[in-house]
This record gives C-alpha cells, sequence and structure tokens, in this order.
C-alpha cells in the first residue's frame, strides 16, 4: 500500500538544498555509506510528524537539526520538512482531503517553530493526534531501526511491554486516563480544600447567626424608630411648610404696614415741620399787618380829628345859611361820604372776585396735580409691594425648590475652588425642553444633588474635606470610573419602532460633551414614552427589562413594578431651576429701596400739595364770605344813597343818583377827608381781612399739628407694637427656618428624601402623641439595651450562610465529579486490560509462523511476568529456535536476537497493520542468509503497509522496488539519486563514497 507519496526538505539537518523523494512502489530501499546521511531521511519524518526529543533525532538542542553549513555552502537560518500523504483510504480520518500534507518549519533567528496541515496553520496536539491515530508515533513499530532491534531483543520485560502497548492503542487510554488522574487529583484537592472551607463556615454560622440576629433585632427596633421619626419628621416637615408660608406671608405683610406706617409718619413729621415753618412765617406777616394795621388806624384817628375840627369850622361858617340850604348841603356830604363808601366796597368786591378766580384756578392746577401724584404713589406702593412679594416668593422657593444645595453637596460647590476636579451638581450641568422636564425630573430625582468630579481622586478629595470638615454626605459621580449602562443591540432597534416611543432618556438630555458618561449612567438605562399605555405596553413587550416614563410623570419599573399619579408643579426642577437662574434679590432689592425713595420723595411733594389745596379751599371760603360781606354792605350802602337822594330831591327837585345836581361849591376839607379816611379804612379792612385769614389758618394749622402729633404718638405706639410684632414673627420664622432645614437635612441625608417627595407620600397620623413619646423612650432603651451590634451581621451572615449552602452543595458535586472520574479510570483500565490481552494474544497467534520463517523452523510464544496485573506485567519471550532449547534470551547470538525481535515485531505488523513502516539498518546483524529470508518475508506485507529501508545489505536491496542512493559528493551536504537495481553498481557507488 502506497501511503507516504513525497518527502520535500530543506535546510534540515544535511540537507542544504530543497530535496524531493517520490515514493512510488510500496518496498523503497536508501542505500549509501555511512555519514552520507541516510538516517537524515528517519529523522526527517519523525521530526515533521512531532518528535519533541532532540537527542532522539542525534542533537544536544534544536538548532542542531537545521544545516549547520559547509566550506562552500553557509548555514541555513531554518529546516523545513514535508510529508506528503495518499489519503484516499481515510487513514487520517479527521481530514477530507486526499492528499495530506504535512509541514514542519523551525526558523533558528526567530526560534518560531510551525506546524501545517495541508498549508494551514495548526497547533503540536494537531500533528501529535494524527501521528497517534495512525501509529506513526515514537514508541511503536512504525520505525524500526538497529537499535530498536537490540534493544527490544535484549529489554526489560516492562519495557518491552511499551511496544505492545502501542501497537494496542493503548496510547489514547493512557492519555485520557492521564488527564482523568490530573483531573481527579484537581477534583481531591479541590475536594479537601472545599470539606476544609465547609468545616471553617460550620464553625463561623452560629457565630455570625447570633450576631445577625442580634443586628436584626436592633434593625427591627432602629427601623421602627426611623419609621415614627420619619413620620414624626414628614409630618412637621409639612407642618413648617405651612406656617412658615403663613409666618413669611405675615412678616411680608407687617414689613409692608411697618413701612406704610413708617412712611406715613415720616410725611407727617415732614408735614409738621413745613407748618411750624409755616406758621412761624404766619407770625410774621401778622406782625407786619398789625403795624400796618395800627398804623392806619392811628392814621385813621387823626384824619377823623381833622375832619371835626373841618367840620366845626365849616358848620361854624354856614350857621348864617338857610335851613334847606343846611338840610340839602347835609344830605350832599352825607351822600357824597357814603358814595365814597360804596365805591370802595364795589373795588374790594371786584378785587376779592378776581381774587376768588384765581384762587379757583390755582387749586384746579394744584388739585390735578395733587390727584397725579397720588395715582403715582398708590402706583409706587403697588409695584413696591409686588417686588416685596416677589422677594419672599422667591426666597421662599430658593429655600425649598430641589436645586438648592443641601449640606454635603452645597459644602463641595461653595469650596469648589479650594477643592480640585469639581464640575457641579447634576442639577446644574443639565438642561431639558420644557416637553421632556416632568419624565426626565422623576427619572433624575436625588440624583440631582449628586456633584460630578473629574476624576476619583477628586471625589475622593472631596469626600475627605467633608468627612474632616463635618459638612454632611454627597453622593460623588467620578467621570473615569463611572461604568454607565445602555440600552443596545437588536432590543434598542425594537424599542425604537414602539407605537408611543419618545426618546432614550439619556439622548433627551444635554450636557457638556466631557459630561457625557454621567448621562448614560444615569439615563442610561430609561425610556420615554408618551403616555402610560404606551409605557405598560413596551414594559410587556420587553419583558420589565428597563425602567419607562411617560411624558406625564407615570412611571413602569424595572421587574414590572409602577409608580404614578398626580404631579404638582413643584415636582418639576427644571421649572425651578429657570426660577433659580433668574432670581436675583439684590436687584429686587435696589428696585424695591429705588422705590422707596421715589415713593418718599412723591409722598412728599403729595403732602406739601395737599396742605396747599386745603390752604387755597381756605382762601377761597375765606374770599367768598369776604365777597358776600361786601355785597352786603353795597347793598346797605346803596339803600342809603337811594333814600338821601330822594331826600335831597324833595328838598331840592334834584336827584343826586342821576347827577342832576352839578358841584355848587368845590369839595370840602371834610369830604376830602372822609375820602382819604374811607380809603385808609378800607385799606385797614383788607389788612384785617388778610390777619383774620392768617389767624385762621394758623389756627387751623396749630390744630392740625396737634391732629398730627396726636395722630403720630398713636402711629409710633401702633408702629412701635408692629415692629415687636415683626421682630417675633422673624425670630420665629429664623428658630422655625433654622429647624425645618435640620428636619430636611436629616430627611435627604437620612431617607433619601426630599420636601417634594414629602408631599407626594402619605403618612399615618400620630393619633397619640403621649404613647408615641413613650414608645421612643422604650425603643431607646432597648437599643441601649442590645449594645453595639454590626449592621453588616446580617448581610455578613446570609453570605457566609450562603457560601456554606453553596459549599453543601459544591461538595456533593465535586464528589460526585471525584465518583465519575473514579468510574472512568476504572472502565480504562477494564478497556486497556482488554485491549492489551486481545494485542498479545493476537501476537502470540501470529509469531509462531513468523518464528518459523525467519528461524526456518522452531518455536516462541509471549509470557507475562505478572499475569494477575495485566496494566502492569512485563512481556517475556519464551524461544525454541530449531534443534535448541533455550531458557534465556541472552544465550542466543545477536543475529539470533535480532530475528527474534523482528519475528515478534513482524507478528505485531501483521495482526496490526500499520500504513508505512521504516526500517533504518533493523537487518544491519543478520547474516546473507537471513538477511534474504528477511527481505522476503518483508515483502509478504506490503499490500497494507508501505516500507521505506534503509540499508546497506545486498539482499535487502534486491528485494526492493526502487533504491535511493545517498550521497555526499560535497562534504556535509547530502544529495539523493534514484539508482538501477544493479546491485554490483551499487556496491561500486557505495564503497566510492566510503573511500
Amino acid at each position: 500500500m502506497l501511503f507516504l507519496k513525497q518527502i520535500r526538505a530543506v535546510g534540515f539537518k544535511s540537507f542544504a538544498e530543497p530535496t524531493t523523494l517520490n515514493f512510488t512502489k510500496e518496498m523503497i530501499g536508501v542505500v549509501g555509506p555511512n555519514g552520507s546521511g541516510k538516517s537524515n531521511i528517519t529523522d526527517s519524518i519523525r521530526w515533521a510528524l512531532g518528535e519533541q526529543s532532540t537527542k532522539s533525532l542525534r542533537g544536544s538542542n534544536m538548532d542542531d537539526i537545521v544545516f549547520s553549513g559547509s566550506a562552500d555552502k553557509p548555514a541555513a537560518d531554518f529546516a523545513e520538512v514535508t510529508l506528503v500523504f495518499d489519503n484516499q483510504r481515510d487513514i487520517f480520518s479527521t481530514i477530507k482531503t486526499n492528499v495530506v500534507e504535512i509541514t514542519r518549519r523551525f526558523n533558528k533567528k526567530t526560534r518560531d517553530s510551525d506546524f501545517f496541515i495541508n498549508g494551514e496553520k495548526c497547533k503540536l496536539r494537531d500533528i501529535q493526534d494524527i501521528a497517534l491515530e495512525t501509529g506513526l508515533t515514537k514508541s511503536s513499530i512504525a520505525i524500526i531501526s538497529q537499535g530498536t532491534i537490540s534493544t527490544f531483543a535484549e529489554a526489560k520485560p516492562d519495557a518491552r511491554r511499551e511496544i505492545f502497548d502501542e501497537a494496542a492503542g493503548l496510547a489514547k487510554y493512557k492519555k485520557r486516563k492521564l488527564e482523568a488522574l490530573k483531573q481527579l487529583a484537581k477534583t481531591t484537592e479541590n475536594l479537601t480544600r472545599i470539606t476544609d472551607i465547609k468545616s471553617t463556615l460550620e464553625k463561623r454560622l452560629p457565630r455570625e447567626k447570633e450576631k445577625a440576629e442580634k443586628a436584626a433585632k436592633y434593625k427591627d427596633k432602629i427601623e421602627e424608630l426611623q419609621k415614627i421619626e420619619l413620620t414624626i419628621l414628614a409630618s412637621d416637615a409639612l407642618r413648617f411648610e405651612t406656617e412658615l408660608s403663613s409666618l413669611r406671608d405675615k412678616r411680608r405683610q407687617l414689613d409692608i404696614e411697618v413701612q406704610k406706617l413708617a412712611n406715613e409718619i415720616n410725611l407727617s413729621q415732614d408735614e409738621l415741620d413745613v407748618m411750624l415753618s409755616k406758621n412761624g412765617d404766619a407770625d410774621k406777616e401778622i406782625t407786619q399787618l398789625n403795624l400796618n394795621f395800627q398804623r392806619i388806624v392811628e392814621r385813621i384817628a387823626s384824619l377823623k380829628a381833622q375832619k371835626q375840627q373841618v367840620e366845626a369850622r365849616e358848620n361854624s361858617e354856614n350857621v348864617n345859611q338857610n335851613v334847606d340850604d343846611i338840610k340839602a348841603r347835609a344830605i350832599k356830604k352825607e351822600f357824597d361820604e357814603k358814595s365814597i363808601s360804596f365805591n370802595s366796597e364795589k373795588d374790594l368786591v371786584a378785587n376779592l372776585e378776581k381774587t376768588e378766580l384765581e384762587l379757583k384756578r390755582r387749586y384746579d392746577e394744584v388739585n390735578d396735580q395733587f390727584r397725579t401724584f397720588h395715582m403715582q404713589s398708590q402706583e409706587i406702593e403697588s409695584e413696591k409691594n409686588k417686588l416685596q412679594y416677589r422677594l419672599e416668593e422667591l426666597e421662599h422657593k430658593q429655600n425649598t425648590n430641589n436645586l438648592n444645595p443641601m449640606s454635603g453637596a452645597k459644602a463641595i460647590i461653595d469650596n469648589a475652588k479650594r477643592l480640585s476636579g469639581v464640575v457641579g451638581t447634576v442639577g446644574s450641568l443639565i438642561d431639558v425642553k420644557e416637553e421632556h422636564q416632568i419624565a426626565i425630573s422623576l427619572i433624575t430625582g436625588n440624583h440631582l444633588q449628586s456633584v460630578v468630579f473629574k476624576t476619583s481622586d477628586d471625589a475622593k478629595k472631596g469626600i475627605e474635606f467633608l468627612k474632616n470638615q463635618r459638612l454632611g454626605r454627597v453622593n460623588a459621580l467620578p467621570i473615569d470610573t463611572l461604568n454607565p449602562s445602555s440600552i443596545a443591540g437588536p432590543q434598542r432597534d425594537i424599542i425604537k419602532r414602539a407605537p408611543g416611543f419618545v426618546g432614550f432618556a439619556n439622548e433627551l438630555v444635554e450636557i457638556e460633551k466631557d459630561c457625557q458618561i454621567v448621562l448614560d449612567y444615569i439615563y442610561g438605562t430609561t425610556i420615554v414614552t408618551r403616555n402610560f399605555d404606551d409605557a405598560t405596553r413596551l414594559g410587556k413587550s420587553i419583558n420589565f427589562r428597563y425602567g419607562i416614563v411617560s411624558l406625564d410623570g407615570q412611571r413602569v419599573l424595572p421587574r414590572g413594578a409602577m409608580s404614578g399619579g398626580s404631579v404638582n408643579k413643584a415636582s418639576n426642577i427644571f421649572a425651578a431651576k429657570k426660577i433659580d437662574e433668574s432670581f436675583d434679590p439684590e436687584s429686587i432689592k435696589t428696585k424695591i429701596a429705588t422705590l422707596d425713595k421715589i415713593f418718599n420723595e412723591k409722598q412728599k411733594i403729595f403732602n406739601d400739595l395737599k396742605e396747599v389745596r386745603e390752604k387755597l379751599v381756605d382762601d377761597i371760603n375765606q374770599t367768598a364770605s369776604n365777597i358776600r360781606i361786601g355785597k352786603n354792605s353795597i347793598n346797605i350802602l346803596n339803600s342809603s344813597l337811594i333814600e338821601l337822594s330822594d331826600n335831597y330831591k324833595i328838598i331840592t327837585g334834584k336827584d343826586l343818583l342821576n347827577n342832576q345836581v352839578a358841584s355848587s361849591f368845590d369839595e370840602s376839607e371834610s369830604i376830602r377827608l372822609a375820602r382819604e379816611i374811607a380809603k385808609l379804612e378800607t385799606e385797614r379792612n383788607e389788612i384785617s381781612i388778610k390777619v383774620n385769614s392768617l389767624s385762621e389758618s394758623k389756627t387751623k394749622t396749630t390744630d392740625r399739628q396737634h391732629e398730627l402729633n396726636k395722630e403720630n404718638k398713636e402711629k409710633r405706639e401702633i408702629l412701635n407694637n408692629w415692629k415687636d410684632e415683626l421682630a417675633n414673627v422673624k425670630s420665629d420664622l429664623t428658630i422655625l427656618e433654622s429647624t425645618n432645614i435640620q428636619i430636611l437635612k436629616r430627611l435627604s441625608e437620612g431617607y433619601n428624601l426630599s420636601l417634594d417627595a414629602i408631599r407626594e407620600m402619605h403618612f399615618d397620623e400620630i393619633e397619640n402623641p403621649e404613647e408615641t413619646r413613650v414608645r421612643i423612650q422604650e425603643l431607646t432603651i432597648e437599643l441601649k439595651s442590645i449594645g453595639e451590634v454590626s449592621m453588616d451581621a446580617i448581610q455578613e451572615y446570609e453570605e457566609t450562610k450562603k457560601e456554606y449552602e453553596y459549599y453543601v452543595s459544591n461538595l456533593n458535586e465535586v464528589q460526585e465529579s471525584a465518583d465519575k472520574l473514579n468510574e472512568i479510570i476504572l472502565n480504562i483500565d477494564i478497556e486497556m486490560k482488554t485491549q492489551f490481552k486481545r494485542i498479545v494474544d493476537d501476537v502470540n497467534a501470529a509469531l509462531p509462523e513468523a518464528f518459523q520463517k525467519l528461524f526456518n523452523g522452531g518455536t516462541a510464544r509471549l509470557i507475562y511476568t505478572n499475569p494477575d496485573d495485566i496494566l502492569e506485567t512485563g512481556i517475556d519471550i519464551e524461544v525454541n529456535p530449531p534443534g535448541k532449547k533455550i531458557t534465556n534470551l541472552n544465550l542466543l547470538s545477536g543475529g539470533e536476537k535480532s530475528l527474534v525481535a523482528l519475528s515478534v515485531l513482524f507478528s505485531i505488523l501483521k495482526v496490526r497493520p500499520l500504513p508505512l513502516v521504516i526500517l533504518d539498518e533493523a537487518e544491519a546483524p543478520l547474516d546473507p542468509a537471513n538477511v534474504t529470508r528477511f527481505a522476503r518475508y518483508v515483502r509478504d506485507f506490503v499490500d497494507n503497509t508501505q516500507f521505506i529501508i534503509v540499508t546497506h545489505r545486498e539482499g535487502t536491496m534486491e528485494n526492493c522496488d526502487i533504491l535511493y542512493g545517498v550521497t555526499m559528493e560535497t562534504k556535509g551536504i547530502t544529495k539523493i539519486v534514484q539508482l538501477a537495481l544493479d546491485i554490483d553498481k551499487i556496491k561500486k557507488l557505495i564503497n566510492k563514497n566510503k573511500e
């Protein structure tokens, strides 16, 4: 059978040049002198099939298999051998090609050793498996050398057994057994380790259970206490929120009232100051008018005295006149005097009417200004009140909204310049479109207060800072160590196509590019849908694997839980953020102060206008009164003039009113004096009116001063009361706010709850505060009695228990595994015994024939040295050559020993045929007759086996189909040529090469 079709070698040992041996026959002879490189052909086959022992290849290290150079040719860098096999009979069952090429290459420079099957790189193990499958292994009879023959013949029974093991195919069983034994050793070691761990855990469990029960008891008590505390805290937080709102409203109202009343008092004081100043001016003017009045009175008295003297003189001059003339003159004189008074009164009334018109015009003008300033003051006060309310509202919202960093987070932000790598709170970094704000707010939750750091070292320093300064706790998100999750793969595409899908939460939030990992960490596995129905439908379709939130704030949690209901505006943290960003208290306070200043200025002008208006009203009324008095005097004087005119007409027949009487006499001095007196009296009357007006105005001003002083006194009392009340409210507010901050801080740090979350939660009402107080005391005492506990003990016990149960289960599994391995080893041993016994029996059956052919008679058989232990027994050979009875193989000659070995080896080959056998001078010890017999016997096997025979014996050469001659024409370099079967020529060639 032709199996090995070709050998190609280059750089391997003495094959310096690329060398090819083509095998076309089943029995190939390789001949050549010693040292020419014949055995290198055998070595090349063994090396290509994975031989790792350089000693077996007649070298000290792997470099020795590479051509080392000659006088004419440099050393090679690598060695390569390719074996080409015919696989039409599927000898290589794992390779489904008709031709199989096995190549091995070694590079001396890189130290790389590579194997290839049909050009594809493979592992040494793959080559060894092929060699094992075909029987071409180190321990098999595939390569039989002179050393193999002598070793086998002279070997001890135990060593001789190896060839039978190989022939029986026990190598694969031994390999499996070795692997099983190694696995069993590991399993046994693992079993011991697990048993030790289990024992240790058994000892730990009772102690840890006791600690865990103690911790559980403590946990139950502390949870009950915390539940009570949480209920109280939540109740207080909600109550304080209402009370704070009420107090802030009250403070705001009191601030407004106090400010308003203070402004009124200030304005009243300004008005009083103006009144005092005006009264002073009025006193000065009255004094001056009184001086003028006195001067006029004195002048009138003087003129009247002169008039009396003149009248007396005139009367004495008129004594001689008749009675009618005297009467007429007297009437005419009186008429003239009253005419002067009449005209004076008319002039006075005319002037008063002009004054009245001017006063009314001035009043209308002042009244318009008064109304304008009044409206402006009201508008300013209204705007100021709005700003004050806005300030209160914003301060309240800023104090309560979630964007205001609490405790640790605030401390970190406040000290960002001192600390390294602080990026900011999540709430300050993210931005969300209005339509997504409610959904994202609910997902964000307490992460809003989480502080983003650049690195874990920065975060660690920040936490250490809080710890050392006792400034609270913080949830830190270091960018360099966050391990975010996301929705990926085919399911992501399925989700995107789902009805009502809005987006993946991490894609609906904006943040700086460097912080994108923060979004993926917080929002990476949450989906946003249009409504709750879409959310529940999508949750079912993805088996509730991810969290889902609808735009209106309804949630479907992972694993199927749900959360929802109404969502108040306070839940929208981003709306609060907008308020927070627009909040500028200093700007509002500045506006309020500016408005206060403008209001006070306007109010001062308003009060001045009010006073002027009131003064104008008084002046108008006084002027109207004086006009009425003047007109009444005119009417009286007019009646007197008519009566005098009538009397005069009776006496003289002339009408004085119609100027029918010409002045028959010059105006007398008394008339002139009367006219001057009348003029002065008019002037006196005007002064008197003015003095009366000023006095009346002063009296009213004084009354107003008293009234204002009284009002201011009352207002100051009210103001002081309000200030006291405001101080009390502010004090209460400060205390309440401080207490509320502590409560909110406790809720945040102790329970991870915000005020918004508290609003949406339900807490049982404390029906009996006294019982609750007693229960708190009881729990406190019970907790003290329990003593110090480790809250990790529960988890540690559960973990230890779980670990113990795991090792108990694992122990059983490992024990089962060990039992299975023992069973496998036992079965392998049984199979090896069966296979070994079968090969020995088969060889014993074939051995007599082989022995007789090689010895030309005689008997031989194999015997066990230890038949009770087939796996360990050695193999001995009992032989009886023709005419001899041998009890010991050592009594045979060297040639006989070789024949015995060959008979056994060929018997093995007969019962277990190999596709390829290499005989490397195996017949060297035989005499010529036995060589011929040997060669002919080999030919009996060529139907099932291909033979490559390295030889220099004639009998062997004569029986080969083809001969290859191995020469070394150039020292150190092997050359191979195909020879014709001319024995004489071959001998000459061999001898020539020897020379």
